[in-house]
């Protein structure tokens, strides 16, 4: 990790209100409806490669194009079936869509030829992962894992509590190995596993001037200390007044990749520290902040790997978990780890997704998650933020981050759960106290009025 002076400044600290909308308006995106087989769109001008790969994520094909399309996409429609759909989305491109014997069926699109069709897009804002599966257990102590692992053709590559992560030689393999395993008394439930898409990256913008953090790190009489789990990418070395409140990082993931810019991970804990210098009144905090990389040298982290973060926290000591991250696809094993540490006294704090839409996003929308969306710094909800019926607080949305005399900008609503969880922890004085108080102080020191969506 680099070790670099960083000062991060949110674009609103006081607490609003989000507005209600006044408009109906399909919010932009791409949702497949997999009840029906059609598609919804609302394109206002996206690179086809976004439009791909929100396809992908949503009908979980494998998309390939010919390496060096470039286009731009707007259009508009409501229930289209796939034949109908793809002309419009794609324009004059040409494109086959095949369906394999293993249910994971291929679009190629081209110019020239199909075979020319050989650039994956990634799913984007989250996709499945195609050679693995997460085998849960009914008694974990009474099952041979590895036999039933080999039994189904795969291989364990990790375990927590009485989950396995199975990974197979192939996609079709993993198809028919969950088929067979769901089939089986010992095992409790199957699903694939699913990734979550990188964060947003920094954005370069012109100097700005920072304020002071006004906040020193102190300690409890008992040596006692409420501890925010930070799950994200790596962390770098923060400045001084910014590092005397993290603890040594956890690689869930090892191997992150170096970065001479700010990391999304940096981001969200100065974003988060700034959040503890709101929540105390008294400028000393005794929460500290213990960073969890779930990303590592990866551009994407798994459902996997986030549920062991998870898990992993609350063993470490962590009572407030920060999730700036997620996906529009619900994964019933991460919703039960979310829903076990809730019961345990965790209060898992997450971000609502930026895609201006009302569509429910992962793990915010779990009932046991505080889901936090953005405001803006004119008092309403932030354009790029979603607002279902499922978000709970509108926080801050924007980071100011100086590096090495650069300024760098990240927004979304992963800055705003990170500052909210900062503010939780400012709150939570006492290491041992329960959070629900603290949760609806959140609730009411960040009050969200949803927007109706189409």
């Amino acid at each position: 990790m680099t070790a670099s002076r960083f000062i991060v400044l949110l674009v609103a600290t006081l607490p609003v209100r989000a507005r209600a909308s006044t408009t109906n308006a399909p919010a932009p995106g791409v949702r497949w409806h997999a009840a029906t087989g059609h598609h919804d769109a609302v394109i206002p001008g996206w690179p086809i490669e976004r439009v791909l790969g929100r396809l992908a994520a949503g009908t979980g094909w494998r998309v390939l194009v010919e390496p060096g399309i470039r286009a731009e996409v707007r259009t508009s429609f409501t229930g289209l079936s796939s034949r109908e759909a793809l002309p419009r989305i794609l324009g004059g491109l040409n494109f086959i869509l095949t369906a394999a014997t293993n249910g994971i069926s291929t679009l190629r699109v081209f110019r020239t030829s199909a075979a020319s069709a050989a650039e994956e897009i990634a799913a984007g804002r989250g996709g499945v992962i195609g050679d693995e599966l997460i085998v849960r257990l009914r008694k974990p102590g009474a099952v041979n894992a590895a036999l039933l692992a080999a039994q189904a053709g795969g291989k364990i590559t990790g375990t927590n509590g009485a989950a396995l992560r199975l990974i197979f030689d192939s996609d079709a393999a993993a198809v028919a190995a969950k088929a067979a395993l769901e089939a089986n008394a010992d095992v409790a439930a199957v699903e694939n596993n699913l990734e979550f898409a990188p964060p947003e990256t920094p954005v370069a913008v012109a100097n700005a001037a920072f304020p002071p953090l006004g906040l020193n790190p102190t300690v409890n009489p008992d040596g006692s200390k409420r501890v925010i789990a930070l799950v994200d990418t790596a962390v770098q070395t923060l400045s001084a007044e910014f590092q005397s409140f993290l603890l040594p990082g956890v690689d869930i993931v090892p191997g992150a990749k170096p970065s001479a810019d700010p990391t999304h991970g940096t981001s969200m804990a100065e974003a988060m520290v700034r959040g503890l210098a709101a929540g105390y009144s008294d400028g000393a905090s005794t929460t500290r902040i213990r960073p969890y990389d779930v990303y590592g040298p990866n551009d994407s982290a798994s459902t996997w790997d986030v549920a062991r973060a998870v898990t992993q926290a609350v063993q470490d000591g962590a009572t407030i978990i920060n999730l700036s991250l997620g996906s529009p696809q619900d994964s019933p094993y991460l919703r039960d780890v979310v829903a076990s540490v809730t019961a345990q006294g965790a209060l898992v704090i997450a971000a609502a997704g930026n895609d201006s839409s009302p569509a429910p996003f992962y793990p915010a929308a779990y009932d046991s998650a505080l889901a936090v969306t953005a405001s803006s710094v004119r008092g309403g909800l932030a354009g790029y933020a979603n607002f279902g019926s499922f978000v709970d607080i509108a926080a801050p949305g924007a980071t100011y981050v100086s590096l090495n005399g650069a300024s760098w900008m990240v927004q979304g609503t992963s800055v705003s759960s990170a500052f909210a969880s900062g503010v939780a922890g400012g709150m939570a004085r006492d290491a041992q106290a329960p959070l629900g108080t603290v949760r609806l102080s959140l609730t009411s020191t960040f009050p969200f009025q949803s927007r109706r969506g189409p």
